[in-house]
C-alpha cells in the first residue's frame, strides 16, 4: 500500500488525469488547469447541479467498495439531470481526502468514477483534492444540456394530473438496512430465496441507477408537467413537488410499487413494506405527474421502456395537504417526512 505522503497532491493529481485521460470534442480546456473550458452546444440550455458524499454520513466504507463508491458518487449527480429531462454532459469533481487513505483507495475510486462517466457518457473536466482530517468526501458538480422549451421542473403540477413514478420503492432503504446490520454476511452458505433477495436490495443502495432514458422520453415527449427523483424519499419528494406546484397529493397506498424482495423481507422482520416505500430514500427513481389527458400517451410511450412505471395518485388541491387512501379505503394525513439531511434521521 502506497501511502498519499509518498507522492504528494501534484503527483495524485496527475495520476488521477492520466487515469480519467479520455477526450471529447466539447473540451476546450480540461483537467489540469486553473478552470475547465468546455463548448456549449448551440440552442440548448445548461442545466446544473452538485451533490456531496460524506463518509458516516452518506456512506460507511466497510459497507462499499472504493470502485462502488466512484460509480454511485456520479450516479447519484446524474439523476439530478435526469429529474429535469436532460443530458449529463460534464463532471467536476472536489475529493476531501484523509491522510491515512491509501494511493490504492483513490486509484480505485476513480476507477468506478471512470466506469459510470463511461456508462453515462460524461467527461470529468477538473475539480480539487484537499486534505480532510476526519471523513472521506466527494463532492461533484455536474453541467449538462437540454433544448430550449423542454425543461421539467417541479413546479408544474396542477389540480387533476395523476402521479406515476418508475421502478420500485424502498429497495435502496431496505438494503442500507441490511448492511447496517451484518444481515448481508451470508457466508458460505447456500443462497436461498431471502439472500438472493437481500442481495437485491443491498445492490439497489451500493449501485443505483439513474433514470435517464426514462428522463429523456417524459422530457421530449412533453408528457411530464413536474419532476424529482426520488433521492430523499417518496414522502419527502412529492411534499417538493406540492410546495413549488402549490398543490396537495392524494397516493393510494395500495398502488405503490414494492418489490417482491422489499415485500417479502420486511414482512419476514415484522415491518411494513409501505414504509419502506413512503419514506425510504435513495432509490433515485423518477416522481412525476402528467395530465389527465396525456395518461394514454405516456402508457403508449412506455412500451419500449424496460423500466417500468405506475400511477400511484392524483394531484389535488393544495388546502387538503397530502394524504394516504390506505387498503380499506381510510383517508389520513401524509405526516411523516423522509430523510432529512440537517436532522440525519428518517421518518
Amino acid at each position: 500500500m502506497v501511502d498519499l505522503s509518498q507522492i504528494g497532491e501534484f503527483d495524485l493529481i496527475k495520476r488521477i488525469r492520466k487515469g480519467l485521460g479520455f477526450k471529447n470534442k466539447g473540451v476546450v480546456v480540461g483537467i489540469g488547469d486553473d478552470s475547465a473550458a468546455v463548448r456549449l452546444t448551440r440552442g440548448l440550455i445548461l442545466i446544473a447541479s452538485t451533490d456531496s458524499l460524506v463518509e458516516g454520513v452518506h456512506f460507511k466504507s466497510d459497507t462499499i467498495s472504493p470502485s462502488q463508491l466512484g460509480r454511485k458518487s456520479v450516479a447519484v449527480n446524474v439523476s439530478d439531470i435526469a429529474a429535469m429531462g436532460g443530458i449529463p454532459c460534464y463532471l467536476l469533481i472536489s475529493i476531501g481526502i484523509p491522510p491515512s487513505l491509501s494511493v490504492e483507495y483513490i486509484d480505485g475510486l476513480y476507477d468506478g468514477v471512470k466506469e459510470a462517466t463511461g456508462s453515462y457518457n460524461v467527461i470529468v473536466v477538473g475539480g480539487d483534492t484537499f486534505r480532510s482530517d476526519g471523513q472521506l468526501i466527494i463532492s461533484i458538480t455536474i453541467l449538462g444540456e437540454i433544448e430550449e422549451g423542454l425543461l421539467v421542473r417541479r413546479g408544474g403540477a396542477k389540480v387533476g394530473d395523476k402521479i406515476f413514478v418508475t421502478g420500485s420503492l424502498g429497495d435502496s432503504a431496505l438494503g442500507l438496512e441490511m448492511l447496517e446490520s451484518g444481515i448481508s454476511d451470508n457466508g458460505p452458505v447456500k443462497a436461498t430465496q431471502q439472500t438472493i433477495h437481500i442481495d437485491e436490495v443491498i445492490s439497489r443502495h451500493i449501485l443505483p441507477t439513474p433514470r435517464l432514458e426514462e428522463g429523456r422520453l417524459l422530457a421530449t415527449k412533453r408528457l411530464a408537467s413536474a419532476m424529482i427523483d426520488t433521492s430523499d424519499g417518496l414522502a419527502s419528494d412529492l411534499r417538493r413537488i406540492c410546495e413549488e406546484s402549490v398543490v396537495g397529493a392524494m397516493i393510494y397506498l395500495k398502488e405503490l410499487p414494492i418489490s417482491e424482495a422489499v415485500n417479502d423481507i420486511a414482512i419476514s422482520r415484522d415491518k411494513s413494506p409501505y414504509d419502506y416505500a413512503l419514506y425510504g430514500g435513495e432509490d433515485y427513481e423518477l416522481l412525476f405527474t402528467v395530465r389527465e389527458n396525456r395518461v394514454k400517451d405516456i402508457t403508449r410511450y412506455w412500451k419500449v421502456m424496460k423500466n417500468p412505471i405506475k400511477e400511484i395518485g392524483e394531484i389535488i388541491k393544495e388546502d387538503v395537504g397530502i394524504v394516504v387512501i390506505d387498503e380499506v379505503h381510510n383517508v389520513r394525513p401524509l405526516t411523516r417526512e423522509g430523510y432529512d439531511h440537517f436532522s440525519g434521521i428518517k421518518g
